[in-house]
């Protein structure tokens, strides 16, 4: 019976001995872990959110995607966004409007490619760029500005268009004469002193009608800055369509004095009947006074003839007849005074030599004045 209580004891003794002892520490440890864990994780996932929020902002915020947006418009053919963002307007003289670089702009832009490229003087700061064809010509340029209106998160900037500089060249011009009483006319405007560059030069033919009338001077126009080359007319002094000489390699207009008029037929008769007279009286084949009639009284012209000594020398000679006569030019300066140049040709039966006549050749040019109703002779260009 002593023997089998201490059994009991020892059994006693070794279930109390045999229970495992609890770790705080361990615990402690492994709980600290496990919510560091956690921690460490809801950071990272809270960081890769942030950082992939942050790198969509910021890419955003590029000035790029602004860049992009306005040459889109080019691409449109948005010519009212360019006309009306340009940062200087076009300027136009009186002979073109707003339609004409409206036309001009859509022809540039028609069709074409477009796209952006940073400029040299691009910053970060202040983002300027080009835009271009696909083979690289220059059409505009633009800088961009920071939108102070626009709050981006983590303080990114948003941006805007600051200035639009489209290369509109206004590189056409004009130069045109014209008598003096002649209208010049550029795309249906009238040209004058207020709106062209006027130059006035007196006629150096005035001195073969002096004193009885004035020969219109020749004005010189010029003007510039157009966007599409002018189209130019003009009227003489009565007021009908005359013909203008281009010249393509000065890029100039010539209007001359028109060659027809209503007593054409009449003055050209007076012409050839003086070119034969003229031709008679110098081989003394007409009377003295047979060129008076010709002339206004007390015509220099006439008096300069008469001085003439080869008249008074010239050789003995046979029977005289007018050929081949032609009026060769003709030029209307005004109602009252006409350019005409005449030929004739005298042929002259020698005393000596072949039996041919001698053809003597006679080319004038004269200048008509009409003096109270009547053409007369002002004077002669030798």
């Amino acid at each position: 019976m002593k023997s089998s209580g201490k059994n009991s004891e020892k059994n006693n003794n070794g279930g109390k001995n045999g229970k495992k002892k609890v770790n705080l520490f361990l615990v402690f440890l492994i709980a600290w872990l496990v919510i560091v864990t956690g921690l460490i994780a809801w950071f990272l996932i809270r960081f890769n959110d942030f950082a992939g929020k942050y790198e969509e902002q910021y890419q955003a915020s590029l000035p790029y995607h602004t860049a992009e947006q306005v040459t889109q418009h080019f691409n449109d053919g948005d010519v009212d966004y360019i006309l009306g963002n340009m940062t200087e307007k076009p300027v136009f003289t009186c002979f073109e409007d707003d339609s004409v670089v409206r036309d001009y702009v859509t022809e540039l832009i028609s069709g074409k490619n477009f796209v952006y490229s940073e400029t040299e003087n691009f910053r970060e700061d202040a983002p300027e760029y080009y835009v271009k064809t696909g083979d690289g010509l220059v059409v505009a340029k633009f800088n961009l500005t920071e939108d102070k209106t626009a709050n981006l998160p983590y303080g990114f900037k948003s941006w805007q268009e600051n200035t639009l500089e489209f290369y509109t060249a206004a590189t056409y011009g004009f130069e045109v004469s014209a008598p003096e009483t002649y209208k010049v006319y550029v795309n249906g405007i009238e040209l004058s002193p207020e709106n062209s560059t006027y130059e006035l030069t007196e006629s150096e033919l005035n001195q073969y009608v002096d004193p009885y009338a004035t020969i219109p001077g020749t004005v010189r126009y010029k003007g510039e800055g157009l966007y599409v080359k002018p189209v130019v007319t003009a009227v003489d002094f009565r007021g009908n369509a005359c013909e203008l000489v281009y010249d393509e390699n000065t890029d100039t207009y010539t209007v001359g004095f028109i060659k027809d008029f209503d007593e054409y037929d009449a003055v050209s008769e007076l012409a050839i009947s003086f070119a034969s007279t003229f031709a008679n009286y110098i081989s003394q084949d007409a009377g003295d006074h047979a060129l008076d009639k010709y002339f206004p009284s007390g015509s220099q012209a006439l008096s300069y003839i008469k001085r003439n000594s080869a008249r008074q020398y010239f050789t003995s000679h046979g029977s005289v007849s007018i050929h081949n006569e032609e009026v060769r030019d003709c030029l209307v300066f005004s109602d009252d005074v006409v350019y005409m140049e005449a030929y004739v040709e005298q042929y002259m039966q020698m005393y000596w030599g072949s039996d041919e006549p001698e053809v003597l050749p006679t080319d004038v040019h004269l200048y008509f004045v009409k003096i109270n109703g009547k053409w007369l002779i002002g004077g002669i260009q030798y």
